[in-house]
């Protein structure tokens, strides 16, 4: 399981004090009839992005091939996380068993997958036909050494992507000795870095939907509210604009600590108020952080 630094501070919030936890769930959910009051008003917006297109994502794999050339790089190897999900659009959670791809320098990409996972596999890949599954008693790393061998990479050197664990990494280096191993940077960096018109629109989204959030939200703010209580209304906001974003909360001197406390807070006329958070649009995220006083500001603040 893969846990943000805001939900880290939630699930810290339970284990520190089960009564802690428990008086933020009634809260949320206390909140709930309220909050749908003021999300009344809002529309979806994420609705309206555009994806990016298969034209794209097949450009990208193009540019990629020629900076494995330029590079003198002869494939990289790829796992779940944001370089596979840029290149091909799959998004698939990581556990021990393998799922991956290598993108050759010359020929058509090859995927890796658990054989029980070979049906959904096949329903999410758009790019390559080429699809290897392995079976419990097989090793997935001779699957990956054989692709290399079928695209006549004999000698030379395999680009590892920078999401790629150590072990899967280790397991190939020993099935294929002869080649070298470096980093991808060269070639995921170099079409990451640049961002396309449809990517730039996508932050955009994200961006909007975030500050249209803070903004339904923030006019929710009462004294007394409890910082789960604003966290439920921002998360309530985001759902309301088509999202699952949400944000850590923060009010008066817990707004000094970077990210959050776990300590309970009930808001006061004069607190500072911290909002840090945003969503994903189609895989493209939005962080935001935003402080204001509630209230009447002093002249120290």
């Amino acid at each position: 399981m893969c846990v943000d630094r805001r939900d880290f501070l939630r699930l810290s919030a339970g284990l520190v004090g089960g009564v802690v936890l428990t008086v933020s769930e009634l809260e949320a959910n206390a909140t709930a009839t309220s909050a749908s009051a003021f999300t009344r008003q809002l529309r979806p917006l994420a609705g309206k992005a555009v994806p990016i297109s298969d034209d794209e994502r097949r450009a990208r794999i193009e540019k990629a091939q020629r900076l494995m050339v330029e590079n003198k790089i002869d494939a990289i190897y790829l796992e779940s996380g944001s370089s596979l999900s840029y290149y091909t659009g799959v998004r698939w959670g990581n556990s021990e068993r393998m799922f991956a791809a290598v993108i050759p320098a010359k020929g058509e990409i090859a995927w890796i997958t658990p054989k029980f996972e070979e049906e959904r596999a096949r329903e999410l890949i758009r790019f390559g036909k080429d699809i290897r599954a392995w079976e419990e008693d097989e090793s997935p790393y001779k699957v990956v050494a054989g692709i290399f061998k079928d695209r006549g990479i004999r000698t030379g050197r395999i680009g590892m992507a920078e999401r790629v664990r150590f072990f899967l990494y280790d397991g190939i280096r020993q099935e294929a000795k002869h080649l070298e191993y470096a980093s991808a940077d060269p070639i995921t960096v170099g079409c990451r870095v640049i961002k396309s018109p449809a990517e730039l629109a996508l932050m955009q989204r994200a961006n909007d939907i975030t500050i249209a959030a803070f903004k339904a939200a923030s006019a929710t703010l009462k004294e007394g509210m409890t910082q789960y209580e604003f966290g439920a209304n921002v998360s309530a906001a985001f759902r309301a604009l088509g999202s699952s974003g949400s944000a850590l909360i923060g009010f008066g001197q817990y707004t000094a600590f970077p990210h959050g406390s776990i300590q309970p807070q009930k808001l006061r006329e004069g607190d500072v108020v911290l909002m840090d958070g945003g969503c994903a649009v189609e895989g493209y995220q939005s962080d935001i952080t935003r402080t204001f006083v509630f209230g009447k500001a002093s002249a120290r603040q």
